[in-house]
């Protein structure tokens, strides 16, 4: 098993610097209905007044609005779709129906003349109509006859619980655009005006995928809920499974499910340095990625940079400096199908242990949960974490893994090549996550991330630095025509990322570009940061 993750740590003449640097094998430091209808006023929809008119019976109750929308929605079958603070769902309210039309329901528990709703197939979105664009008939997205862009906004919410969902994907999947949902569960997708008639897909596992009209989500900021998906003991026949063989099927059918041809990948890259829980660097850009053949190895890949920025702090009392340095190749390098980790190879005595320990969904897809740990017999800072495998193809469809924390000290040892001998160095964990989305038959790259958390204290002082570190890569566009290497000039070198050019930092710096929204927090930092702002294009 080849080494992760190489940390450097100079002394400089005015300050220590440690210094983060990706080299090895497996480098893994490391991705409408408009108007129609006003409250209170005439119902107007195309060919939907049935939907509203339906009639309902509901018991007498107090509840909150969430609960109340949740509760009309299984009654009268339909899915609504709102912002959260705008609807004010936290709200009691009193909830009767008997026999009544929806519409009517819906008036007197939301008792706010300034929300309308849109209506399409069973969706009815909820929203403060801001007038900013209407929907022509052949349903048709028209802000004005220039228009080129939509861009849909919004959080994924767990739907028992309403906690934030992280990462989940959002976008169409027969085109494969898309993006990816923060920590936050915030996500900004945009579309060609063109895909109007279509609609997104949202998924993430171990839940159900949702399917929504892009018509009903232009212009508005909305919050959508996910339901758990729960494999009943009915689709599961009970019989031995050795996960030994699920895992050595996974990589005998990489033919079949990885892409056997090149292909362009546009991705989002970003990577971050926090000291003592203040950024002190910020980094993100948009690649076109060529990625060849999972049978090739990762030196086979190109960069080529479309547009970047970076931020940082650069506060002279800062004595000790943490900085990712091997660019967009170590994120690349997270691909486990074609770089293939030791978790993942059985072609020899396998230093680890597997368990399978359940069948869950991953983007509604059937999956073996396959948990490895190293060999006790093995001391050395190996792998402990989790595969999801596809149960009918055996595609690798994710991974979430880390240093074995046992072995952290160890694994210290090797990895810090170099450091002041006044600075004392402690990792504290070192983990990842991979993902990968079908496209055309074939599984692609997805997201993938890094985490790194370590402590620095100076040998005659008392308290000491925490840094924390990520990388993360997400692709939002897969294109599979015409793929050729780029020209020589073209190409970005692996370790390179980003350049000296001196911008202002504005909202629409990314313009139509497919980006992971910075989360609420990160967002505030960025804004606190203090120092040198830098764009390329």
């Amino acid at each position: 098993m080849g080494q992760l993750f190489y940390m450097k740590i100079k002394k400089t003449q005015s300050n220590s610097r440690l210094t983060a640097t990706c080299v090895s094998h497996f480098v893994l430091i490391v991705c409408m209905f408009c108007t129609g209808f006003f409250l209170f006023a005439p119902i107007l929809t195309f060919g939907q007044e049935s939907l509203l008119d339906r009639k309902i019976s509901i018991p007498k109750q107090h509840i909150t609005l969430y609960n109340a929308l949740n509760l009309i929605s299984e009654k009268a079958d339909c899915l609504f779709i709102y912002d959260s603070q705008i609807v004010e769902n936290d709200r009691q309210v009193k909830l009767h129906a008997d026999n009544q039309p929806l519409y009517q329901v819906l008036n007197t528990i939301l008792a706010n003349p300034e929300l309308t709703f849109k209506v399409l197939g069973k969706h009815i979105l909820i929203y403060r109509e801001k007038g900013d664009f209407t929907l022509k008939a052949g349903n048709q997205l028209l802000k004005n006859d220039t228009v080129t862009n939509i861009t849909l906004k919004g959080h994924i919410y767990d739907n028992e619980n309403k906690n934030a969902i992280p990462f989940a994907t959002i976008g169409i999947l027969e085109e494969n655009i898309g993006t990816i949902s923060n920590t936050d569960g915030y996500f900004v997708l945009k579309l060609p005006a063109t895909f109007s008639g279509s609609s997104i897909v949202v998924s993430c596992m171990g839940y159900i995928s949702k399917s929504i009209p892009i018509q009903l989500l232009h212009g508005q900021q909305v919050d959508l809920f996910l339901e758990r998906r729960i494999i009943s003991i009915q689709e599961v026949i009970i019989r031995y499974i050795d996960p030994n063989k699920i895992v050595a099927k996974a990589m005998e059918e990489r033919d079949k499910n990885n892409n056997p041809d090149p292909v362009y990948l546009t991705s989002f890259y970003r990577e971050g340095v926090q000291k003592n829980n203040n950024y002190i660097s910020f980094s993100e850009a948009v690649f076109k990625v060529y990625k060849s053949a999972y049978s090739h190895n990762e030196f086979a890949d190109q960069v080529k940079l479309l547009k970047s920025r970076k931020i940082q702090d650069t506060n002279p009392r800062d004595t000790v400096f943490l900085k990712l340095k091997a660019g967009v190749l170590s994120a690349l390098q997270l691909d486990i199908v074609k770089c293939v980790p030791g978790f993942l190879d059985l072609s020899q005595p396998s230093a680890y242990t597997y368990t399978y320990s359940d069948l869950k969904s991953y983007n509604s897809r059937d999956a073996y949960v396959i948990t490895f740990v190293q060999n006790e017999n093995i001391k050395d800072a190996l792998y402990t974490g989790t595969l999801y495998i596809d149960k009918e193809n055996f595609a690798v469809l994710g991974a979430d893994f880390e240093i074995n924390p046992k072995f952290l000290d160890k694994a210290a040892e090797d990895l810090i090549l170099k450091k002041s001998r006044k600075l004392i160095v402690k990792l504290e964990k070192i983990s990842y996550s991979v993902s990968y989305t079908p496209f055309n038959g074939k599984y692609y790259l997805n997201h993938a991330r890094c985490d790194i958390s370590l402590k620095t204290r100076f040998r005659n002082r008392l308290s000491s630095d925490n840094f924390n570190t990520f990388l993360e890569f997400a692709s939002c566009n897969i294109d599979t025509i015409d793929v050729v290497k780029f020209e020589k000039q073209e190409v970005m070198k692996p370790n390179v990322v980003f350049s000296d050019t001196p911008y202002e930092n504005d909202d629409a710096f990314w313009k139509d570009y497919n980006i992971i929204s910075p989360e609420a927090k990160l967002n505030e930092s960025l804004l606190r940061l203090i120092g040198k702002i830098e764009k390329t294009e």
